[in-house]
Order: C-alpha cells, then sequence, then structure tokens
C-alpha cells in the first residue's frame, strides 16, 4: 500500500536529531529519497494530504507545500481531479518537443500560438499511419527566437484528443501536446522519424503565415511521433518559410539545433 510505504519512508525524517530541518523539507527529502531508491515507482498515485497528515507529524499546509515543491521539480505531476503521481524521472518533457533549436547550446526562445482543433478526414497516407479514417488536429503557429512564423499542425487520435476538442484557440497557447498527452493520458511519445522536403504551401498556412502571392514553396517538415513500443501516437506537419533558421537534425533527443 502506498500509504504504508510512504509513512514507513518519511518517519525516520521526523525524529529528533533531524529538528533544525523544517518539516516540508523532511518530507519533501523522504520522498524524494524513496524514488530514487526505487521504493516509489512511476506511476505510484499518493495518498490525499488529508491521509497523510492523519499519519505524519505534519500538518496539511506543510504537506502542500512540500508537494509544491516537489512538483516544481518534476518528481511528481499533480493533475488536477485525479491526484499526485511519481513522475518517471527518465522522461524530460524538453527532450521531447520537436520544434526545438539550440543557439551554441542556448535552447531559444519558443513561442506557440494557437488557432483552433478539429476533427477532420485523414490522407491515405496518415490513414495507413494512425490505422483509421479520422482524427483530431490542432492548428498553431510557432516561432523560434526572432525567426519568421512556421505553421504547424499536430494530429493525434479522436479517442486521445476528447478533452481538447472544445478548448478555445488560445488554450493552446504555449501548451506542450506531448506533455499533456502523457500528464493526462500516459500516453507518452518517445521515438519520432523526421522527413523533410521542399513543397507548395498550404491553403491554410498561406491564409495563417499571409504569404505574398510570389512566395509559393517552403520547407515542409513532417514528423512522426511513436510510442516505446512502435505504437504511433501523433503526427506534425511543419511549414517553414524561407529564410528560416538552419534545421539541424539529431539521432538523439535534445542534441543538435531542431529535434
Amino acid at each position: 500500500m502506498t500509504l504504508d510505504k510512504i509513512v514507513n519512508a518519511c518517519l525516520p525524517h521526523f525524529e529528533n536529531e533531524r529538528l533544525g530541518v523544517p518539516k516540508y523539507a523532511r518530507f519533501y527529502n523522504a520522498i524524494k529519497e524513496a524514488v530514487h531508491a526505487g521504493h516509489l515507482l512511476p506511476g505510484d498515485k499518493l495518498p490525499s494530504e488529508q491521509e497523510l497528515s492523519a499519519r505524519l507529524p505534519a500538518s496539511l499546509g506543510t504537506l502542500q507545500k512540500a508537494l509544491k515543491a516537489l512538483s516544481d521539480d518534476g518528481i511528481v505531476i499533480r493533475e488536477h481531479g485525479r491526484g499526485t503521481f511519481i513522475r518517471d524521472q527518465e522522461i524530460k518533457f524538453e527532450d521531447i518537443r520537436v520544434f526545438r533549436f539550440l543557439d551554441n547550446g542556448r535552447p531559444l526562445p519558443l513561442t506557440l500560438q494557437g488557432l483552433g482543433v478539429q476533427a477532420v478526414e485523414l490522407s491515405p497516407e496518415l490513414a495507413t499511419f494512425f490505422g483509421r479514417d479520422r482524427a483530431a488536429v490542432i492548428q498553431r503557429l510557432v516561432q523560434v527566437e526572432g525567426e519568421p512564423w512556421t505553421f504547424n499542425e499536430f494530429f493525434l487520435p479522436l479517442e486521445y484528443a476528447h478533452d481538447l476538442m472544445d478548448k478555445p484557440a488560445s488554450d493552446f497557447d504555449g501548451l506542450s501536446l506531448h506533455e499533456h498527452l502523457f500528464q493526462t493520458q500516459r500516453i507518452l511519445t518517445s521515438h519520432f522519424v523526421h522527413r523533410l522536403g521542399v513543397a507548395p504551401f498550404s491553403a491554410d498556412a498561406r491564409r495563417f503565415l499571409g504569404l505574398a502571392d510570389a512566395v509559393s514553396h517552403g520547407m515542409q517538415w513532417r514528423v512522426h511521433g511513436y510510442s516505446r513500443d512502435g505504437k504511433p501516437t501523433t503526427f506534425q506537419r511543419f511549414e517553414v518559410q524561407p529564410g528560416h533558421r538552419d534545421i539541424e537534425l539529431s539521432t538523439q533527443a535534445g542534441q543538435g539545433r531542431g529535434t
């Protein structure tokens, strides 16, 4: 039982020799040590703050402060309406963001502007990839520090998007969809296959980017996403304007100027 495991891990931290350590820090340290030791595993659900307070010499306020610190440091995930879970420490969401650029090792700021979400009929290529005829698509504009805007379409199965379909466009501003899928449904996209080529801009890209008639073609960056067991999870298409910063792909996440 997770409650008993946590109580057993925490009680030694509340002994007298640790009186100089604030109580919230004692709980924080106990959970962190239990995770690193493998006593608490990714996906384990923590008991409620009320249950913990009833078994530990710590107030609700103390536990809330500690849980916020654990969440801020990526040790737990707090999901509204579901609870608090131990996070997989091997997952670094900044490494699975596809449109990611570095400049001399420094991550460049990224702006995401939501345009909307809808259910669509898939092209034959994407229908084969997903194994179905319809999917949800989120349209966004993406910009890396000082570069021209890029038009992005993010496709995912409709059953993955049930909590996204009624969201206003502004709710997608700055939202990491891969992280959202993991936090809400435990769907992790961990492997990508990239394809780049020159193609005519789509009608939607022309409209949202405000392209001049003379600008007819650009770089089309297509990204197929897969789970750890090879199951298709997402597909993205980026339509990149001429003059954009060079794209440098790597076989490992987090390396190169774009992944």
